[in-house]
């Protein structure tokens, strides 16, 4: 038997489509007839013995990617290759975000990191709206409701990604640099299927107006990335030199003599940090992400992620 509050929330999700659906003819009748199933079977479940009303579900954030052009059946289907990779390196980018966004609010809360054992944010798949085809996406449910609001965020953020990075009159360079370094690498992924499919992409939300990125602009910002952005992981040894937990940048001086300064990987917990200061001043092997840019005019640009650290011996 299905959880009674998952239950709710797929009741409130189908509402809010309704309200979007104004008279379609195709889309309102299938809503309509899914929402009068979900609350038959609300109706069926038994309510929780400690409670005597049924507790009111916060307005849960969701966006909708519709696909149209090749790999698109009309609205009737898509290619599993095309949907499949699409929807793991969009949640991958929501993830990346969504980390990012948690640490700006903890910090806001006074406090530095995400707490120990925090569930990783994720995306559910909740439905195939029609338009084209159209897959439906909301932030895993947490515990703490604050994080309803930062997750909606979050993927407003991630669409606001995608569409600098797809912008033709704006510098890849300045737009990557606004872009968080773990961000990147499922983004360029995301970008590159759909052009190998030939599908353009409109983001659509409840609360404002959707957008659209045509085929050409995306095949443009695939080359563009693939061309002009380069990202590799290594471990690399040398004597960490320390981190700064407020504005989250480390030191690292190699066993060759460079001088590496980055960002540390949002995923990480306060409890990492912990560990990893206590290797200051020591010998270590660093795990990182680099990322060049190398734009067609200007010099190349290189930023450092890391993403842990642990003692070795010399």
């Amino acid at each position: 038997m299905k959880n009674r509050l998952f239950l709710q929330t797929q009741v409130v999700q189908v509402r809010q489509l309704l309200e979007q659906a104004t008279d379609d003819p195709i889309l309102r009748p299938q809503l309509e007839q899914r929402l009068q199933r979900l609350e038959a079977e609300l109706s069926s479940v038994e309510p929780q013995p400690s409670s005597l009303f049924l507790p009111e579900h916060p307005r849960l954030p969701r966006i909708a990617l519709f696909l149209r052009g090749g790999g698109v059946q009309g609205s009737d289907g898509i290619r599993p290759s095309l949907a499949g990779e699409a929807m793991i390196q969009y949640e991958k980018m929501f993830t990346e975000q969504a980390l990012l966004d948690e640490r700006q609010a903890a910090r806001d809360a006074g406090r530095q990191r995400r707490p120990r054992n925090a569930t990783r944010p994720g995306l559910l798949f909740t439905g195939t709206p029609r338009g084209s085809f159209g897959l439906e996406f909301v932030p895993q449910p947490s515990a703490d409701l604050n994080l309803t609001e930062v997750h909606a965020q979050s993927l407003k953020h991630v669409a606001q990604a995608l569409l600098g990075v797809t912008e033709k009159d704006e510098s890849l360079d300045e737009t990557v640099g606004r872009i968080s370094p773990g961000l990147l690498r499922p983004m360029k992924r995301f970008l590159s299927v759909l052009a190998q499919h030939g599908a353009e992409l409109r983001l659509a939300f409840s609360d404002t107006p959707s957008r659209v990125i045509g085929i050409d602009r995306i095949r443009s910002a695939a080359e563009r990335l693939n061309r002009e952005v380069e990202d590799e992981e290594q471990k690399i040894q040398g004597v960490f030199r320390g981190l700064t937990r407020e504005s989250t940048i480390f030191d690292l001086i190699t066993d060759d003599g460079r001088l590496i300064t980055g960002t540390i990987d949002e995923s990480l917990t306060e409890e990492d940090l912990d560990r990893i200061d206590e290797l200051t001043n020591r010998h270590c092997i660093a795990r990182i992400q680099t990322t060049t840019v190398r734009p067609v005019s200007g010099p190349e640009r290189r930023t450092f992620l890391l993403l842990d650290a642990k003692g070795a011996e010399i």
